[in-house]
């Protein structure tokens, strides 16, 4: 993963592939969103048994997931430092994890840093142009 400051825009520019891989996500809920429709339509109501239960419940997790990658998450790869409230910081199972919080109420999640350089260089540059942590 590569972030820039580009001082002539006022911008952080975000290099990880994210947006493709939240593309192909959101092809896959779409397809198990519509697998699990043909699935169901057409089914009688009574008859329902456990493959159609497990179907409705792909289903939902489908449409959580898709309102997360529309609605949550960004995938923006240059934000305007005016855009951005705060990095946050979490850690889970162990791992830290890193995201932007910006003012859409939008979060971009920064992904893996290959050592602990690139995460102290990071944090340099949010310091450096005024992104609280």
């Amino acid at each position: 993963m590569k972030i820039e400051y580009n001082e002539s825009e006022n911008t952080i520019e975000i290099k990880d592939g994210l947006k493709n891989q939240y593309l192909i996500l959101k092809i896959l809920m779409i397809l198990n969103l519509a697998n699990a429709l043909t699935r169901l339509i057409g089914q009688n109501k009574t008859g329902y048994g456990i493959i159609e239960y497990f179907w409705i419940a792909i289903g939902i997790v489908s449409i959580i997931a898709l309102y997360f990658f529309l609605f949550k998450n960004s995938t923006a790869e240059k934000i305007k430092i005016g855009e951005i409230k705060r990095l946050n910081e979490k850690s889970v199972f162990g791992r830290k994890r890193f995201s932007l919080e910006l003012d859409n109420g939008k979060k971009r999640i920064l992904g893996n840093f290959k050592n602990e350089f690139e995460l102290v260089e990071m944090r340099e540059l949010f310091t450096r142009v005024g992104i609280p942590n």
